[in-house]
């Protein structure tokens, strides 16, 4: 039951990190750029773009490490994909006009969304196809996983770029500090994750 609340509340508080960003209007994540020039250029929306371009890494990341397509990282990809849309459903009804209310929800936004994949990621589910390609790119090509991870976030932000997508200051200070305070996040939530358990062991 733990392992199932701290997924679907991870993931709630990621993708409304994620929507906060977005509606902050400051400059998203690499991926997120993606996502909202598709819906900017193409319709639907960007949870549902989000959802459609998750799965073609799923194959992807198939491909490149010659196995089968890990199908329950979809589960992850459609639940963090509905979860957006319904945040930035929710924020329709809301004015972010001035700039201190869109740094406040980007500095709140930022927040969450690094808290919020520290938490879904205890629960230890097939993670999200974006970050096992960094660690699939990793693998396959033999280069260093921050290497890795440059190139998968540089690749995005490229064509987030030439779709129009929300490239600005705040998707430089995504980039450049979204790693280590997501590691700082896991890190804690880890030790909350785990505290029952340890109590257990004194106990016995």
């Amino acid at each position: 039951m733990k392992r199932f609340l701290f997924y679907f509340v991870g993931l709630y508080m990621t993708a409304m990190g994620i929507s906060s960003i977005i509606v902050a209007d400051l400059g998203a994540g690499s991926w997120d750029t993606v996502f909202v020039g598709l819906y900017n250029k193409l319709g639907l929306t960007p949870g549902t773009w989000s959802i459609i371009v998750g799965g073609l890494l799923m194959f992807l990341n198939g491909f490149l490490a010659k196995e089968k397509p890990d199908f329950l990282a979809f589960l992850t990809v459609f639940t963090l994909g509905v979860f957006i849309d319904f945040n930035l459903f929710i924020y329709s009804f809301i004015s972010v006009a001035y700039l201190s209310d869109k740094l406040m929800l980007f500095a709140f936004g930022f927040v969450l969304l690094a808290t919020g994949v520290g938490v879904y990621l205890q629960a230890k589910f097939s993670p999200n196809p974006i970050d096992k390609l960094m660690v699939v790119v990793h693998k396959r090509f033999g280069i260093s996983i921050a290497l890795s991870r440059f190139l998968c976030e540089a690749t995005a932000l490229t064509i987030g770029f030439l779709l129009a997508g929300p490239v600005s200051y705040g998707t430089v200070i995504i980039v450049l500090f979204i790693g280590p305070c997501i590691q700082f996040s896991y890190s804690k939530m880890e030790l909350l994750y785990n505290q029952p358990k340890r109590a257990a062991k004194r106990v016995i």
